[in-house]
């Protein structure tokens, strides 16, 4: 099966020299749900964001669909963004406006700017867009203003925003950090849910590796910038863990890493 995704000799260098990613190479095929762990600063958000061009990577290839985004044009990047949904840690959401506007606005790709700045959705869009809240068990609350809902159910609404992409590709950046337990299990049941209802494929950074060996196809482990595991969540033994998840040489470097990592979602 062809790759949807290419990932070779990725390496990320931020302005003050910090090296995030250091030769990340892997490929992602569809259908799958990959999970990312690894401590803060790995450089997962990193990955995430060279993924989708929301940061550029400073070396190595990345090809979607068979294009290479560092060499796609303005149409080309516009088609690559619309077609990779991306679920953010702190949600994203406008907190004035409704659950389904800040859905609708998973639209916005497939829209000119004078469409778009007015939100002259069309009635399918619309239609789609309470299937999909319907889906994540949001329909309920659709007239709600988004600074009125609990992080889980923001959660859902980044998900059914994603979602009205239409999207091939599912990035998912510490989708559930913020939560307890019980509102982490919903949001990834209904991630999950929909990418193996959808065909769609995801890439999800965790830190719960409980969650990752539950809900992942696929395990990806990121210790300072490199990948020292790519394999099946049932052979994650406890020493491939403590080798994800061992302390660099220096902790400092880590720390310069995330701070980086938050930079970059600020821009």
């Amino acid at each position: 099966m062809e790759s949807l995704l290419s990932v070779k000799d990725v390496e990320k260098v931020y302005d003050n020299g910090t090296r995030a990613l250091k030769g990340v190479s892997f490929e992602l095929k569809e259908g799958e749900f990959a999970v990312i762990i690894g401590r803060s600063g790995a450089g997962k958000s990193t990955l995430l964001r060279c993924i989708n061009r929301l940061i550029s990577q400073s070396r190595g290839s990345i090809v979607f669909k068979g294009i290479k985004t560092e060499k796609a044009s303005k149409n080309e990047l516009r088609k690559i963004r619309r077609e990779i949904g991306m679920i953010f840690q702190h949600y994203n959401l406008i907190d004035r406006l409704t659950v389904i506007q800040n859905v609708l606005h998973g639209r916005l790709g497939y829209m000119s700017n004078f469409h778009g700045i007015f939100d002259l959705y069309n009635r399918c869009d619309r239609r789609n867009a309470l299937r999909i809240l319907e889906r994540v068990g949001m329909e309920k609350e659709t007239l709600k203003r988004a600074d009125q809902l609990s992080g889980g159910q923001k959660q859902r609404v980044g998900i059914s925003r994603a979602m009205a992409q239409n999207p091939s590709l599912m990035l998912a950046d510490e989708p559930i950090a913020s939560l307890d337990p019980v509102s982490s299990g919903v949001v990834m049941d209904s991630l999950h849910n929909i990418c193996k209802e959808d065909g769609i494929s995801a890439i999800v950074s965790l830190h719960q590796v409980d969650f990752a060996i539950k809900y992942a196809s696929r395990i990806i482990g990121i210790r300072d910038g490199l990948i020292v595991y790519d394999g099946d969540p049932k052979d994650l033994t406890e020493s491939a863990i403590k080798e994800i998840y061992k302390k660099s040489p220096d902790d400092r470097m880590e720390n310069k890493d995330e701070n980086d990592e938050e930079k970059a979602i600020a821009v």
